[in-house]
């Protein structure tokens, strides 16, 4: 099959270097992001979302997906970001993203976009830092959710060298991400923010040399407070303890980071796993069936979930289609709500109370 071409509206980012995030897609992710998780916990260093700066640069870890953006603009409102190529492909998923194209090799043959068609990422960043602007990258690339990070690229690096070395006041702090359940409606999501990265001057070394201290203080920076277990049953066994601890009321990502490193090494023996109770779940399955006035956008996520290939990519399949289907059903409760106020009124309450539910510590997933 030949390599399908983007459409000339696609050929050039119209991305304006020192320009916070459009107010429409801070709005997106933050409806997309409240309806799905409830309200992001933020902890570390920080503990409420950061006023933007000028000249941070913002590195985060990839868990599940495209939607980690949206959890990084929790955390740091307005901020731009480096954008997968594939996210920025067509208008539907323009509603949902934006930012500095990146394009790897894989996306030219697969779309067929040729190497000038897009700025230089790394030049882009750059310019945008320049201007007064933040930007977030996530290192490692692409998502997976496994017990330690993917290979950390080097483009945060190479950024932080031309701009350190231009003199610019550059701000650096990790952010790592969890998730309870990161393909479960109404999981528990949290930034874990670290405290900015003592950045490793020149020292009289060449630029490669350089680059390579900046990404190894950049990677133990991102370590420190994200997952990097020793193996899956550390993994597992951090994930419960924290699960745990949410439901007593303490800090998710804390917990995990706390039986992540005492794991570390054998120094506890990984627990064994755990079901859970039958209680929560009938009680998740009242709540959401409780939601009957939303029923076709929840149907509608359900199905488009389905065609994710991997448990990372299933929530993002699922604010996809259903934003798709909300767009088209919202509209049709209103005019309800219109013609029959008492009952759609009613049932609106209802749902309110179904979401309302499963996003308690105790009935998270």
């Amino acid at each position: 099959m030949p390599a399908r071409t983007l459409p000339p509206s696609d050929a050039k980012t119209r991305f304006q270097p020192g320009r916070p995030l459009p107010a429409w897609h801070r709005i997106v992710s933050a409806l997309l992001r409240t309806f799905y998780f409830g309200p992001v916990a933020i902890s570390g260093a920080r503990k409420r979302p950061s006023a933007l700066r000028g000249g941070r640069l913002v590195l985060a870890s990839h868990r599940n997906g495209a939607i980690d953006g949206y959890q990084v603009l929790r955390a740091f409102p307005g901020i731009q970001f480096l954008a997968s190529v594939q996210l920025l492909r067509n208008g539907f998923l323009k509603l949902m993203f934006t930012g500095i194209p990146v394009v790897r090799g894989k996306d030219r043959e697969r779309y067929g976009i040729e190497r000038a068609a897009f700025d230089d990422p790394v030049a882009a960043a750059c310019a945008h830092l320049r201007a007064g602007g933040d930007i977030a990258v996530f290192p490692e690339g692409s998502s997976e959710w496994g017990h330690r990070p993917q290979p950390y690229r080097a483009g945060a690096a190479r950024i932080a060298r031309v701009l350190v070395d231009e003199g610019l006041d550059l701000e650096v702090v990790p952010a790592g991400l969890f998730y309870s359940a990161p393909d479960r409606f109404r999981s528990l999501a949290e930034v874990r923010i670290g405290a900015p990265v003592a950045v490793p001057t020149r020292d009289g070394r060449d630029d490669r040399a350089w680059e390579q201290a900046l990404q190894r203080a950049f990677g133990e920076a991102l370590d420190a407070v994200s997952v990097n277990c020793d193996d899956a049953a550390a993994f597992e066994s951090a994930q419960r303890h924290a699960c745990t601890a949410m439901r007593n009321g303490h800090s998710f990502a804390g917990a995990f980071l706390e039986r992540q490193q005492a794991l570390r090494g054998g120094a506890l023996p990984a627990s064994a796993s755990a079901q859970a109770p039958a209680w929560r779940r009938i009680a998740r399955g009242v709540a959401l069936a409780g939601m009957l006035a939303l029923w076709p956008v929840l149907l509608a996520a359900w199905l488009a979930g389905r065609k994710a290939d991997a448990r990372n990519t299933v929530t993002f399949f699922r604010m996809a289609g259903g934003l798709a289907m909300a767009l088209l059903w919202l509209p049709l409760l209103c005019a309800a709500l219109v013609a029959w106020p008492c009952a759609t009124a009613a049932l609106l309450v209802l749902a309110a109370a179904g979401w309302w539910l499963p996003g308690l510590r105790w009935l998270r997933p």
